[in-house]
């Protein structure tokens, strides 16, 4: 098991058929990555020739917050649900990795271990539901509390 001063990442989980969420989020996020104030891993980190699930599984075993970028593809998921979920959730138990959820579109959330924890947006807004500034407005939002969950001095 890693020492917890290890973790430093923010591993974000989503479906791949949500992938324009997660490209929305990341130039949302862009000045702080540029700016080192938060560390960022995808699986678009994983190169050609990579043993991708090994990858993942490390990456996992550094998360420091869990980004969930969460909808009825990402609870649908049977991969996120079994080599993504588990050890993030174990982790969060055990580690202090912080679960940061995010509502992208209705979903059976609460019917999940996620939904025990708070989400980053009202789900009853999910993200799908703006558009243009209004959207902009709500990542926004979202990113000045993930900024603000990482700067946090026990994490």
């Amino acid at each position: 098991m890693n020492n917890p001063d290890e973790r430093n990442l923010c591993f974000i989980s989503y479906s791949h058929k949500d992938e324009e969420w997660l490209e929305k989020l990341l130039t949302m996020l862009a000045p702080l990555v540029r700016a080192k104030k938060l560390k960022i891993w995808t699986d678009k980190e994983i190169q050609a020739g990579d043993k991708w699930l090994d990858e993942i599984k490390q990456a996992l075993s550094r998360a420091k917050i869990a980004v969930l970028l969460v909808s009825k593809n990402f609870l649908a998921s049977d991969f996120i649900a079994n080599n993504e979920l588990p050890p993030l959730l174990e982790a969060a138990e055990k580690d202090g990795v912080k679960v940061f959820w995010i509502a992208i579109s209705n979903s059976l959330v609460r019917h999940t271990e996620i939904g025990k924890y708070q989400a980053a947006n009202n789900p009853a807004l999910s993200l799908d539901r703006f558009k243009g500034p209004k959207l902009d407005d709500e990542l926004e939002k979202i990113c000045n509390k993930l900024l603000a969950t990482v700067s946090t001095p026990d994490n």
